[in-house]
């Protein structure tokens, strides 16, 4: 009851605080995907060069990646409020947005669990509290809705083909697969390297993920033998060099190699129409 109530308190001061905000810049795609379902693409005045849905913000000016925005072009729009990601923004971002005088809201859910609460706390930063209610219990119903339609076959999802990268146990992908009754073979692993899934721009404007050390090794993946190997769409151009290494899996064996589209990757409630992508996949026996 005393935590319900400080979270309440924390939550009327934040209201207060930003309710009146309507030049909203957002740096991460889930944030400007969830302010979307918020309806408050009004608010918003930019945002990231990765924010690619709805396509009504692709004419919205850009500010850069979230590990490197330009702060001279976000200083110049005048924001009343920066978003930002957990995940894809550094702290060191974070504190320099800070250190400007910015404000700036950390949208933050780590997992499934996390994201109604997550939405109805940035609806109520940005006036949109009734709003966030029901997105938030929108997606909660339509994720119950969704059945275990896989018999633990072991999969691995891989998000960076070098190193390899795989989506690890405590990350929401896997969190995806365990709903959809997948046994991610990543918790088999003797070494570690498995990162949570979290996506960055690097300086040549590509995605990768945000350390880039350490990973999964080729020996490893065929010793735990997936019968189903996901990639992010995208990874296409791996499919020769990285597929023709794994080609005594059971996966490749059998054809059972499936892309995965980007609504998969992102914490926002378009997440659901993702799950429900990779719930449609048909594994060959």
């Amino acid at each position: 009851m005393v935590v319900l109530k400080a979270f309440l308190i924390i939550l009327i001061f934040f209201s207060y605080a930003f309710a009146e905000s309507q030049r909203i810049i957002s740096l991460a795609p889930n944030v400007t995907e969830t302010l979307y379902y918020l309806e408050a693409n009004d608010k918003l005045i930019a945002v990231s060069n990765y924010c690619n849905w709805p396509n009504e913000i692709k004419n919205k000016p850009k500010v850069g990646g979230m590990i490197n925005p330009s702060f001279e072009k976000i200083l110049s729009l005048k924001p009343d409020l920066v978003i930002i990601s957990r995940d894809g923004t550094p702290k060191e971002v974070y504190q320099r947005l800070i250190d400007l005088g910015l404000n700036v809201h950390v949208f933050a859910p780590k997992n499934l669990r996390e994201l109604p609460q997550e939405i109805i706390k940035l609806g109520s930063i940005i006036g949109r509290a009734n709003k966030a209610k029901e997105v938030a219990q929108n997606f909660q119903r339509e994720l119950n809705k969704i059945r275990k339609v896989f018999n633990g076959e072991k999969a691995l999802f891989i998000i960076w083909h070098e190193p390899i990268i795989v989506a690890s146990e405590s990350s929401h992908i896997d969190e995806i697969m365990k709903i959809l009754g997948l046994n991610n073979i990543a918790k088999f692993s003797s070494r570690m390297g498995f990162f949570p899934f979290s996506l960055a721009q690097n300086q040549n404007n590509r995605m990768k993920p945000q350390n880039d050390t350490g990973g999964i090794n080729v020996e490893e993946i065929i010793k735990n033998n997936p019968e189903v190997i996901l990639l992010g769409t995208g990874h296409e151009v791996l499919i020769d060099h990285l597929l023709s290494q794994l080609k005594d899996t059971s996966a490749v064996k059998k054809g059972n190699i499936f892309y995965v589209s980007d609504k998969i990757y992102r914490l926002s409630p378009r997440i659901v129409e993702g799950i429900k992508e990779m719930a449609g996949i048909k594994i060959k026996k």
